[in-house]
């Protein structure tokens, strides 16, 4: 009897520092919400939903200090998990309006129209989704024109590139065309220098032999000593 009272005891302590836990991180969380310190919040608010009883749901509180902390892409996920948990359009609107935000800062157009578009289903007469949805729209359609102006920024500089490439190919080709030109007049050369040595070379030997046949012809002149004595 006593065993089971202890045990009692002690389960009814470890009930009650369990609950104390969660009350005192949700404390802090809420504290660091306050004071602008966000990251501090996510964390303390993430640790008493894990210790907190299965009815209390801090999904909201956890989204928007996700949000404020400007980690986008987990705060869309902790509001696409909080929208199908609640039952009131009120509430619908509200968390379809900030998970429209969290998908406009990631530059998600389409996701945020969509979801403000739900938000407006719910509470059709909210001016701040209606703005924040027209925006969402002609963020899109900027961002599409941009798209559109880079491709066919793309597509010049391919065509300026082809246009160079074909240019240097067509260069190089005239020089190629220019060289070979040079090099068969080259070729042409080299016979027309043989030629002019082999005529210096007939020449020089002509001028040798006339200058041999005139000392010839001096030397039998009519009157000239013959070595005879008559």
């Amino acid at each position: 009897m006593k065993i089971i009272f202890f045990t009692f005891l002690t389960f009814i302590f470890l009930n009650s520092a369990l609950a104390q836990a969660w009350v005192d991180s949700l404390e802090v969380a809420r504290k660091a919400y306050k004071s602008g310190d966000f990251e501090k919040a996510v964390r303390y608010y993430q640790s008493a939903q894990k210790q907190a009883p299965k009815d209390v749901d801090l999904s909201d509180e956890i989204a928007q200090s996700t949000y404020r902390s400007r980690d986008f892409k987990n705060a869309q996920k902790a509001y696409e998990q909080c929208a199908n948990d609640k039952k009131s359009p009120e509430e619908r609107a509200r968390v379809n309006h900030n998970l429209g935000n969290a998908r406009m800062k990631q530059k998600d157009y389409d996701g945020a129209i969509s979801a403000y578009k739900e938000s407006l289903r719910n509470n059709p007469n909210d001016p701040e989704t209606k703005y924040n949805l027209s925006e969402a729209i002609r963020q899109k359609k900027q961002q599409e024109q941009q798209k559109k102006d880079d491709q066919k920024d793309n597509q010049c500089k391919n065509q300026n590139q082809n246009q160079n490439n074909n240019q240097n190919n067509s260069n190089n080709s005239n020089q190629n065309s220019s060289d070979q030109r040079n090099n068969g007049s080259d070729n042409k050369k080299m016979p027309n220098k043989q030629a002019d040595k082999m005529l210096d070379d007939l020449t020089r030997k002509e001028a040798e032999t006339k200058k041999r046949l005139a000392k010839n012809s001096t030397d039998k002149k009519p009157g000239s000593n013959s070595g005879k004595d008559w």
